[in-house]
């Protein structure tokens, strides 16, 4: 496998070099590709688009209360055309699962939402 290529071609299609991916590089080329393939296979169009998928993971992201990955994941759900209206709801939907206290773990995360929609 073609590490050079493999990341360039990440790069292309999501904007980065998964961290996985990236840690895979030392467990060994065999791992590597096991990973990617994996990677490949999860973050495709198929019985649920991409969009959903990435709103799915923005709503593990605001459950394991991980900010920083709720912002890639919104990124990328938004790149696939998830409107601010879809996000919200994901995000409400996350208050009920966690309850109240969620809000406040949330509010950079609309911040950063309507951010990324001022201009649209």
């Amino acid at each position: 496998m073609d590490r050079k290529k493999l990341q360039e071609e990440f790069k292309e299609e999501i904007g980065f070099i998964p961290p996985g991916v990236m840690v895979s590089n030392s467990f060994g080329e065999s791992f590597q590709e096991i990973i990617s393939s994996y990677h490949h296979e999860i973050w495709r169009d198929g019985v649920i688009p991409l969009k959903y998928r990435y709103l799915i993971a923005l709503a593990t992201s605001v459950f394991e209360e991980n900010e920083t990955r709720g912002k890639l994941e919104m990124n990328k759900a938004i790149k696939y055309g998830a409107t601010r209206e879809e996000i919200l709801e994901v995000l409400k939907q996350q208050v009920w699962m966690k309850g109240a206290p969620t809000l406040v773990k949330i509010a950079p995360l609309v911040k950063y939402m309507d951010s990324k929609f001022e201009n649209k």
